[in-house]
Order: C-alpha cells, then sequence, then structure tokens
C-alpha cells in the first residue's frame, strides 16, 4: 500500500511503498522550480526517507514532459544527489521516460546518481519492474 507524502500538482507526487521500503516519485513536467523541488523533495522527501529507514528511491518519469532547468538540475548535482548517498540510498531506480528531450535530463540524472559513493543507479522500463529488483535483492 503506498501513502503520498509530497505532491507538487502538474509536476510530482511522491509516495512511501512500506511493504518495498521505496519512495516513489511519479513526474509529470520536470519543468519543477527549484523551490518547489527543495520543499518536496528535499526538505520532506528525504527527512522520511532517514525516519524510515528507505534505502530505495524510484524516480518514474516515463510520462514526463520537460527538461529540469539549470538552477533545478544544479541543485540534483551538487545536493540532492550527494544526500542521497549520505542518508543510505543504495538503489535509485529511474523509469526513463517516452519524451526524447525529458529523457535527456533523466538520463543526466541517472548519471549523477551512478557516480555517488555506495548509490547505485538501474535504469528500469516500469515502477513494477524496480518492485521486482526490490523484492530480489531484500530475498
Amino acid at each position: 500500500m503506498r501513502k503520498e507524502i509530497y505532491q507538487v500538482p502538474s509536476f510530482i507526487r511522491g509516495e512511501y511503498d512500506a511493504s518495498h521500503e521505496v519512495i516513489i516519485d511519479t513526474w509529470s513536467s520536470l519543468m519543477i522550480s527549484k523551490p518547489q523541488f527543495q520543499a518536496s523533495i528535499f526538505e520532506v522527501g528525504v527527512p522520511f526517507a532517514v525516519q524510515n529507514g528507505v534505502k530505495y528511491w524510484i524516480v518514474d518519469t516515463s510520462h514526463a514532459v520537460g527538461v529540469f532547468k539549470k538552477d533545478v538540475q544544479a541543485y540534483i548535482d551538487n545536493t540532492v544527489a550527494p544526500k542521497f548517498a549520505e542518508i543510505g540510498i543504495i538503489y535509485f531506480f529511474i523509469v526513463l521516460p517516452q519524451s526524447a528531450i525529458a529523457k535527456l535530463s533523466a538520463k543526466h540524472i541517472a548519471q549523477i546518481n551512478d557516480s555517488q559513493d555506495g548509490m547505485q543507479t538501474v535504469q528500469v522500463r516500469s515502477v513494477d519492474e524496480a518492485l521486482e529488483l526490490i523484492r530480489v535483492r531484500r530475498d
């Protein structure tokens, strides 16, 4: 069962799946502002992950449009990705978008996160595939 932990309408919905100990971000648009990104993922999602021992994070951009703005991208590169590794996220799964433009942003995020010590990025075709990989790794 999933529980919503944050939402920025028209951009992102963050949910916690307790049965898999994972946060799932579902993106509809990557054109979020930096304050919106900070207020959702960094100020709510990261503390929630720490409090609940989250080790996995899924980013579903499969239906997302647009690209991250430069300030958001820099914030992810310099602050968010290192913080994910620091708090113990060991697997970062990304469902790539169908949109070619959005795919560029998503692939960049995958590269940045994969360069963090202790965190592995895995590109998957669906959230279900990511959840199955989590289940297999935990068994």
